[in-house]
């Protein structure tokens, strides 16, 4: 799932960085508005995280979701729908049912987002580190289920 390249080596994730964009201090200080990360654990590991903001670029969406990542050895076992799901319920307690998300075009997790009920709504060229944008419309039934 979407993560930076800078980021993506074991034992590279910087806490301050996340840490800075949940508090929304420079560099991430675009637009102050309510943020939150959350992470699935097992006992004192941690398996994957998403991080969620009530801000979008796009137009008709009030939401992006950050950075959802689960570690490959976790993949495929429910961890990366539990974790949106809870970014969908905390967007509904607020009456946000649409939100974005971005991965990268080659990311072999892309279809993830196809099976959460995305579309793609941009895409960048075919270049080495082309994102591609999903909206996802149906945040209040991703979570009901």
């Amino acid at each position: 799932m979407f993560l930076p390249f800078e980021m993506r080596e074991p034992g590279q994730i910087r806490v301050r960085n996340w840490r800075s964009w949940l508090l929304c201090a420079p560099p991430y200080d675009r637009n102050a508005t309510p943020r939150v990360a959350f992470v699935a654990y097992e006992h004192n590991d941690v398996l994957g995280f998403v991080a969620v903001k009530h801000d979008s670029i796009y137009a008709g969406y009030r939401a992006d979701i950050t950075g959802p990542f689960v570690l490959p050895n976790y993949r495929r076992r429910g961890i990366g729908k539990a974790l949106m799901r809870r970014a969908a319920e905390w967007l509904n307690q607020d009456g946000i049912d649409r939100a974005t998300v971005d991965c990268y075009l080659h990311d072999p997790t892309r279809p993830f987002f196809h099976r959460m009920g995305g579309f793609v709504i941009a895409s960048a060229d075919d270049e080495p580190g082309a994102v591609v944008t999903f909206g996802l419309s149906q945040m209040l039934e991703l979570s009901s289920t």
